[in-house]
């Protein structure tokens, strides 16, 4: 009992102090804070006869546990439970959670309970009151204004229902599903508190919170409008301020701009902003997934009192006739996997570690589409995603069948909630408008369509019943574990084909699918193997094994002879990879490769050099893979990979021999390891020969043990330790436990050399915001058009006119810096009103200019650190032929330095246009130590013509 009040007081420490983090250079977060709420909870399985809300009642005989949280673990075999794929009683429990929490706040502020996703309804209690009850889906975020039942400054007590009863009206029950509905509070929980005048959640309404969208989307600029909700729960109008800034990856502030509105009581305001990106500008795509921050800071009158920040990415696709789906211009195939959430034994329990990791194993096996079968998914897979260059398909929960107008109704929430939310996801290419099977439904097209009409919708039909094409939606979203006849004219996904281990079925299809410019997508089921109940038919065509044997990975994610296919077929980098035995077996060696032809040796003899497969069931693929007839008995084999006849690649294989010892390994090693349970590790114990190949038929038990601040996973029912093995390898997982230190597990196995690893564990922050805010550098960017005084001057440049020798200074206003030019010879200014073509047209058509010598360009009263300066100098007489022939001398703190510009690599011959390029332009780094000026002195190097100086472009970089 001591120890549990230990615990208790040490984590309300944390809640309460997490705030005080010190946020990155630039952040400003107002009043807002965000605390990770998933350690420190007390749970109790099943209901009870008195309601255990009350802030005095007695849970200290409950167990200790952290969030992501699954009611029940289960075995591998799901405990082989009898019970239908309906699934009305099997972990359809009622599950409370409690816990106590300190809150130092404002008084004026607003406190909100945040939750991404409970099982399946949700009641809440803080203090013994009632807050309310979510009883909508399972799968979607959610959260409760308990401002009016908290005491600041005290300890309070906040108790959860989670109720994951077999329902009528929550979809996907109550109908058979194809994926378990496991129980618990298994997404993150947060307290959020901010200002009274602050930004809303995004589901709240189809105006709330923030969208962007990317309406312009060109190959060298795009336009990008953020609608931002602001909410006025105090009792008085308030002036409000919103100013956004475009922030790039490296933190520099791009673009910004303010509006004002005055919000009345109780009164939601919609602010909408757009601004043009043409500096530093980058598509987002799977190869370059460049993402953008849009962050927002709210103020009253002059005071900062909510912020919000997303990502975005600008991104175009249509689908065309002929090529397809295309992507910022490019036809791209598009070729990945079906996801479903759960693990073995933990459900859906996942933290966000897990997530990255297996989008990541996507991305590095080449898949450019993940389908989110077949329900929403979690934030941080989408923000993964994001990150990574994956696009998705994403659907609301269903599978087959559908229910009444409450049951329907309730779908229509959770799809809109889970559009709201996810909307701002470039990652995002598709949203599910059909029932898994059945084909589209009206209701759930016009639903996605009115809340995002800027994306696709998908059909999710079958090829035994609904319609044979797109229907009422914009894509034909089909499933082809056979040979599927294609439709006339649709736009085609295959959203689920086939998979078998050794490829050869992923293979068919994939080529199958890309020989019909129509079809833009092959996506298998699946991308890791997952637990299923068995049908309520009772036939032997339909029984099957509590796990699936057909994914890309394993349950636990360990990658198959497949996934090494998929690499040598979407991968660039050259590959050879001979599969293992679960693949290569019965007369048959395959190898997978990127390379135009492989050699495979046996014990040092050559058995074969061969192209790939040339077989019809493979013609449309860029790299089939290479069957070698060959009975393999012992010995090495050794594959090369030639290309243009030059050895490329290589890849030994031993035949695996007698299970000999263990090799021991983290899934994840590259990311922090968080103490206090909430984020968990799988621990693989693969089962080596003495040539370390994994024994993937061998049938060992492995004991795992664990020393250090961490636990096994278990709770000694679900036979998780001893663990078997699978295909060579035995899995485990590990949390931390509160204190910090280095974790080490050991595997052992009777008659084997036992094998072990250690991983560190570092100290968990709540606090949310500092987690994730990032420096934002606000440094001027100023755009300076120089001419005469009659100049056209360039949009949303600053204007430098002048006639004589006493207009040769400028100001920057936000710096205080002074500009000068000069020169030995007489300079003259061009701005009569003239124009020409091309890109930045009115910066190039003017300026000022010498007949010959130097030109000198000063900058003083300069703010320490370092620039980058970009000068333009298209000649608009007819006397030069317009040339990179320009010498640059740079004097600054470092030194002197001098060059021959060569920035622009062709030259201009028509002083009236630069075609679609912008002027001839030197960009120069600088280094400014704030005392002393910076100086730079320009040169032609042709004997005769002018030299000219339209403008300039400076911004700090450091």
């Amino acid at each position: 009992m001591k120890l549990n009040y230990l615990f208790i007081s040490l984590f309300i420490s944390t809640v309460t102090f997490a705030q005080k983090t010190k946020l990155p250079q630039g952040f400003e977060a107002g009043d807002r804070t965000k605390t990770n709420l998933n350690i420190g909870w007390k749970f109790h399985l099943g209901d009870l006869e008195h309601t255990p809300t009350a802030t005095n009642f007695d849970d200290s005989s409950w167990e200790n546990v952290s969030i992501p949280h699954t009611t029940q673990l289960v075995s591998y075999e799901m405990d082989s439970i009898k019970e239908t794929w309906i699934q009305e009683k099997y972990l359809r429990d009622i599950s409370w959670y409690r816990k106590k929490i300190k809150i130092n706040s404002k008084s004026s502020n607003k406190i909100f309970l945040e939750f991404e996703a409970v099982h399946n309804a949700t009641e809440v209690w803080v203090n013994g009151k009632k807050v309310g009850n979510y009883a909508v889906n399972g799968y979607v975020p959610f959260h409760f204004d308990i401002t009016g039942f908290v005491i600041l400054g005290q300890e309070n007590t906040i108790a959860i229902k989670a109720d994951n009863s077999f329902s009528q009206t929550i979809a996907p029950d109550p109908h058979r599903t194809d994926y378990v509905k496991y129980g618990g509070l298994y997404r993150d929980v947060y307290l959020v508190a901010t200002n009274p005048l602050h930004v809303n959640f995004n589901w709240e309404d189809y105006d709330a919170g923030v969208h962007i969208t990317t309406p312009t989307v060109n190959k060298h600029n795009g336009t990008v409008t953020i609608k931002t909700t602001v909410k006025n729960e105090s009792t008085a109008a308030k002036k409000t301020t919103i100013r956004t800034t475009i922030i790039d990856k490296d933190g520099m502030v791009l673009k910004k701009v303010s509006s004002e509105a005055t919000i009345a009581a109780n009164a939601n305001y919609t602010f909408r902003q757009s601004l043009v990106i043409e500096d530093e500008y980058h598509l987002w795509s799977p190869d370059s997934p460049y993402l953008y921050r849009v962050n927002s800071v709210i103020y009253d009158h002059e005071t900062p009192v909510d912020f919000v920040e997303n990502t975005f990415g600008f991104r175009k696709f249509t689908l065309e006739k002929g090529k397809g789906f295309v992507l910022n211009g490019e036809p791209l195939f598009l070729v990945g996997a079906n996801r479903h959430q759960s693990y073995p034994n933990i459900g859906d329990a996942v933290p966000n570690s897990f997530h990255y990791n297996e989008a990541l194993q996507y991305k590095k096996a080449g898949m450019n589409i993940i389908r989110t079968s077949h329900y929403t998914q979690d934030d941080a897979f989408l923000k993964a995603c994001d990150e990574l260059g994956i696009l998705i398909y994403e659907e609301p929960s269903t599978w087959i069948e559908w229910g009444g107008d409450t049951w329907f109704e309730n779908l229509e929430k959770a799809t809109r909630t889970m559009i709201r939310n996810h909307r701002n996801h470039p990652s995002i290419i598709v949203w599910g408008a059909g029932i898994n099977h059945r084909g589209p439904v009206p209701r759930m097209q016009t639903v996605a369509k009115e809340e995002d009409p800027f994306r696709l919708t998908a059909s999710a039909s079958a090829p035994w019943d609904g319609p044979k094409n797109e229907g009422i939606t914009d894509v034909h979203a089909t499933m082809d574990y056979r040979r599927t006849e294609f439709p006339e004219s649709a736009f085609t996904m295959v959203m689920e084909h086939g998979s078998s281990p050794n490829s050869e079925v992923n293979q068919f299809h994939i080529s199958r699918y890309k020989g019909n410019k129509n079809n833009f997508a092959a996506i298998t089921w699946l991308g890791a193997d997952y637990n299923h109940l068995q049908p309520d038919i009772v036939d032997a065509q339909w029984s099957r094994d509590f796990m699936t044997t057909y994914g890309v990975l394993s349950p636990y994610r360990v990658p198959k002879p497949v996934y090494y296919w998929y690499q040598s077929e979407l991968v660039a980098k050259p590959m050879v990879h001979i599969a293992d035995e679960t693949a290569s077996r019965d007369g048959k060696i395959r190898v997978f490769s990127n390379c135009q032809e492989v050699a495979l040796y046996h014990n040092g003899k050559l058995i074969a050099r061969q192209v790939p497969d040339n077989d019809l069931t493979k013609i449309n693929l860029n790299h089939p893979s290479f069957t070698f007839k060959y009975n393999w008995k012992e010995g090495v084999l050794k594959a090369i990979g030639y290309t243009n006849g030059e050895k490329v690649m290589e890849f030994t294989r031993h035949k695996q021999g007698k299970p000999h010892h263990i090799k021991v390994e983290y899934n994840i090693n590259d990311k922090p390891f968080y103490a206090g349970g909430s984020d968990i590790r799988l621990v693989y114990a693969s089962i080596l020969d003495e040539h370390s190949e994994v024994v993937t038929n061998t049938k060992n038990e492995v004991q795992f043990s664990i020393s250090g601040p961490g636990e096994i996973i278990d709770n000694g029912k679900i036979y998780a330790n001893p663990a078997l093995v699978y295909n060579g390898v035995a899995a485990i997982y590990v949390k931390a436990t509160n204190g910090t230190g280095t974790i080490t597990v050991t595997a052992k196995a009777t008659g084997l050399k036992s094998g072990k690893a250690t991983i560190n564990t570092v100290k968990f922050n709540t606090n949310e915001i500092a987690n994730h805010a990032k420096p934002i550098y606000d440094f001027p960017i100023t755009r300076v058009d120089i001419g005469g005084e009659k100049q056209l001057v360039q949009f949303e440049w600053n204007e430098w006119s002048g006639n004589t020798d006493n207009d040769l200074n400028y100001t920057i206003k936000e710096t205080d810096t002074q500009v000068e030019i000069s020169a030995d010879e007489k300079i003259n200014w061009l701005g009569n009103g003239t124009s020409m073509l091309g890109d930045l047209s009115f910066v190039g058509t003017d300026g000022v200019y010498i007949e010959k010598g130097e030109l000198t360009l000063k900058l003083s009263n300069l703010n320490t650190g370092k620039y980058a300066l970009e000068t333009f100098h298209h000649a608009r007489n007819t006397d030069i032929k317009i040339t990179n022939e320009i010498e640059v001398t740079v004097d600054d703190v470092d030194g002197s330095f001098t060059r021959t510009s060569d920035d622009h690599i062709v030259n201009y011959y028509d002083n009236n246009s630069t075609g679609e390029r912008q002027p001839i332009s030197i960009h120069s780094i600088l280094e400014s130590d704030g005392s002393n000026p910076v100086i730079l002195k320009f040169k032609s190097k042709n004997e005769k013509g002018s030299l000219w100086l339209n403008g300039f472009i400076l911004k700090r970089i450091q």
